[in-house]
């Protein structure tokens, strides 16, 4: 048996009886440890070289069953690493001799390192730890060692900087350009046993179709929610449209009602008058006016030329009789009176001063003179042509008339060529004078004749004033037009009370004719007029509609009508205007909604296509699903596991698929194809749901076994692996090497087990604890 580690031996004396009787152990004694010779430190490391040779040689069988161990431990990833251990302990089978010499190497570091804390006084626990650390260190620090080695020589031979570096990676590394014929035909079986058979393409295409076939309904599902956002924005844009129609029928209707209410205030207004035209109006009541001045002009001149036959038949018979007016006192002192004014005459000349020296006045005076004078005639010429007799011919009665007819026209206004200068009232004055000596001299005749044709002139006198007038007076310039317009005349006579008092006189009293124009008149002025102008126009008027009260209980009448049509038209076209300012407004909406939903359909068919895109990449079928595979892109992903997820044969295909992405991959780089796995393909099918963690895990275990193929023990393992693995074996060496130099004594002659046993000195083979 292999003898305590610890140094010195326990002696139990023969047991003694206790005071009851029964027999009483006594404490164990411990002999003092004897140091260690300088022979048994060397038999001692000559063990740990030779244990660490034998572990060493026997470390790919411990890791492959380390490795069943580890994948048997319900963890993530577990399996996929005992896998990796179990495919790296069969690797190492080919590379044993190495795996020995490194457990040689760290079965002596091991030894050395313990040796020298044990020496220095240092306790087990801190004996065993630097039999841990130089078991570990030892194996490490050859093969750093050897690597700074070879690479300082290359750059000793002076190699180029890249062929030293690449060589320095090769060194530390993958060179699968020196892998020998046997690696690679063991990789290459293992690649087709990865794949699951020939290389294939199958797996990949149907994925794609899938694919196909999911972003085809993913293009599909699109155009069908944008053509359903469209129909909902055509949808709200039929019914803004119709929205917007019930708008304008409404406010048509309103304004249909605003408009009857304004025609049937319209029609009051008709029951004021007759819509005509000032001009008519006026040109009516000119004819009118007209024709009874006319009528009554007609009829005074009839009487007047009536009498004026007596009065001359009277005046006839006295200038045939030699009584003419000359002889007449008034005449005489008419012509006196002249003289006076002109200075003719020797008394007129005794006046200290000259009446008139104003030369029109003087030659309207002098007009008068010559006009009532008698007039001396020549009545004899000689051979040259002058007067030889002269006749002189007394003024006539008729003549006397004739200057008075002027002298009254310029007495009442008139102009009148020779007479006007002396102005109405002197006019006026000798106006009387005349009739003052006809009336002498014809007597009653006379008197009857002027006396009617001046009651038949008062008659006329309000055709001649200033409103009579504006109706009857002529344009002095052209007789046959009137200086007034006829279209002036109804605001002339419709003023005030006193213009239509006038006018009913100048109509003759015609109340009918007044009142049909006023009323024809006041429709004409209240035509486009709202309820305030109405009113004011009414106010304005009030005058002359008191003097017509028929007129102004129509106007009144028109403005209750008008009051009640506000109110409605005010309401309906208050409604109407809202109507009309919505109505854009609910068109722009349903506008509004057509271009939002166009956008959003654009929008939606957009990011199909960008899914799209996504999914089937611009690839060829069995290229896009490697690329797919190998790209690691979490977005891809997302899209496609749903897709593929419908499949009932999902996964079967899917793994088909990986086997043969990750057979090729694995052909163009061992190493790289496992961390592609492990970091872009792994994370992607598991997030996906398309493989499970066995599955995973058994690809991976495949994939790194193919790796291990052609690396050495320090690639097989990791580098907490190779630690444990390397402190271990240098902490077994020694107690291995002891057993197998045990078992070779049990075999060996009794003088060779003497020499083995060191007969002879203290305690023999003194183990180290």
């Amino acid at each position: 048996m292999v003898a305590p580690r610890f140094q010195g031996d326990l002696v139990e004396d023969a047991p003694k009886p206790r005071f009851g009787g029964d027999p009483v152990s006594e404490p164990k004694l411990e002999v003092p440890a004897q140091p260690k010779t300088g022979v048994q430190r060397a038999v001692q490391f000559g063990e740990s070289v030779l244990g660490g040779t034998l572990v060493g040689a026997a470390t790919p069988e411990l890791v492959q069953y380390a490795g069943k161990g580890i994948a048997k431990i319900p963890a993530p990833y577990t399996k996929a690493a005992g896998y990796g251990m179990e495919a790296a302990g069969r690797m190492m089978k080919t590379q044993r001799g190495t795996a020995a010499g490194t457990g040689a190497l760290g079965g002596a570091t091991a030894d050395v390192a313990g040796q020298s804390v044990e020496v220095a006084g240092g306790l087990p626990p801190a004996v065993f730890a630097a039999e841990l650390a130089g078991g570990f260190v030892g194996p490490q620090f050859a093969k750093s060692v050897t690597e700074a080695i070879r690479y300082g020589s290359r750059k000793l031979l002076g190699l180029e900087p890249i062929s030293a570096i690449k060589n320095v990676a090769q060194d530390l590394g993958l060179n699968e350009a020196i892998l020998s014929p046997s690696q690679r035909q063991f990789i290459k079986d293992q690649i087709q046993k990865l794949r699951g058979g020939a290389p294939s393409s199958t797996a990949q295409e149907g994925l794609y179709g899938a694919l196909k076939t999911g972003a085809t309904d993913i293009t599909k599902q699109a155009e069908s929610r944008a053509a359903v956002r469209r129909s909902e924005a055509e949808m709200a844009s039929r019914e803004a449209e119709a929205k917007a129609e019930k708008m304008r029928l409404a406010g048509k209707k309103t304004k249909e009602i605003g408009t009857e209410a304004t025609a049937q205030a319209e029609s009051a207004r008709s029951m004021i008058g007759v819509d005509r035209e000032p001009s008519v109006i006026g040109g009516q009541l000119r004819d009118k006016i007209n024709s009874l001045f006319g009528k009554m002009t007609t009829e005074r001149s009839a009487a007047y030329e009536k009498q004026k036959a007596i009065r001359d038949a009277t005046v006839a018979q006295k200038e045939s009789s030699g009584q003419l007016v000359k002889d007449t006192t008034e005449y005489k002192d008419l012509i006196d009176n002249l003289k006076s004014k002109l200075l003719l005459g020797p008394e007129a000349q005794k006046q200290a001063t000259a009446p008139v020296t104003e030369k029109g006045v003087l030659q309207a005076y002098q007009n008068i003179y010559d006009a009532v004078t008698a007039r001396k005639v020549a009545t004899a010429f000689d051979e040259l042509g002058k007067p030889t007799a002269f006749k002189t011919f007394p003024t006539s009665f008729d003549a006397l008339d004739d200057v008075r007819r002027r002298l009254g026209d310029v007495a009442f206004g008139k102009e009148v060529e020779g007479y006007s200068a002396i102005g109405a009232k002197i006019a006026k004055d000798f106006y009387g004078k005349i009739s003052n000596i006809q009336s002498k001299y014809a007597g009653e005749a006379h008197d009857v004749l002027q006396s009617e044709y001046e009651a038949a002139s008062r008659l006329l006198e309000k055709y001649k004033s200033k409103r009579g007038a504006k109706a009857t007076a002529e344009d002095r310039f052209d007789p046959t037009r009137y200086k007034t317009d006829a279209a002036s005349l109804p605001n002339d006579y419709f003023t005030n009370q006193q213009s239509v008092k006038d006018l009913l006189d100048l109509t003759g009293g015609d109340r009918g004719l007044v009142l049909q124009s006023a009323s024809d008149f006041a429709a004409k002025q209240l035509k486009n007029k709202n309820l305030k102008a109405v009113t004011d126009w009414s106010n304005k008027n009030s005058d002359w509609l008191s003097a017509l009260p028929e007129v102004k209980t129509k106007v009144d009448a028109y403005i209750k009508v008008l009051e009640r049509t506000e109110r409605v038209s005010g309401k309906t076209g208050q409604a109407a205007k809202i109507l009309e300012s919505r109505e854009p407004t609910v068109l722009r909406a349903g506008e509004r909604a057509i271009a939002a939903g166009e956008k959003e359909a654009s929008a939606i068919t957009a990011e199909a296509a960008n899914r799209v895109k996504t999914i089937l990449g611009d690839k060829n079928p069995a290229a896009r699903v490697r690329e797919i595979f190998l790209g690691g892109r979490p977005s891809v992903w997302q899209e496609i596991g749903p897709i593929l997820a419908k499949y009932d044969d999902a996964k079967d295909v899917v793994a088909e698929a990986a086997r043969q992405i990750i057979a090729d991959r694995a052909e163009s780089g061992l190493v790289s194809s496992v961390r592609v796995f492990r970091e872009d393909i792994a994370p992607s099918l598991k997030t996906a749901g398309l493989m499970s963690d066995d599955a995973i895990g058994a690809l991976e275990a495949q994939l790194q076994a193919i790796a291990n193929s052609a690396m050495g023990d320090a690639s097989k393992l990791t580098f907490v692996q190779r630690a444990i693995k390397d402190a271990m074996v240098g902490v077994a060496a020694q107690p291995v090497g002891q057993v197998a130099v045990e078992a070779g004594k049990a075999v060996m002659p009794s003088s060779a087990k003497d020499v083995l046993n060191r007969k002879g000195q203290i305690g023999n083979v003194q183990p180290r604890f």
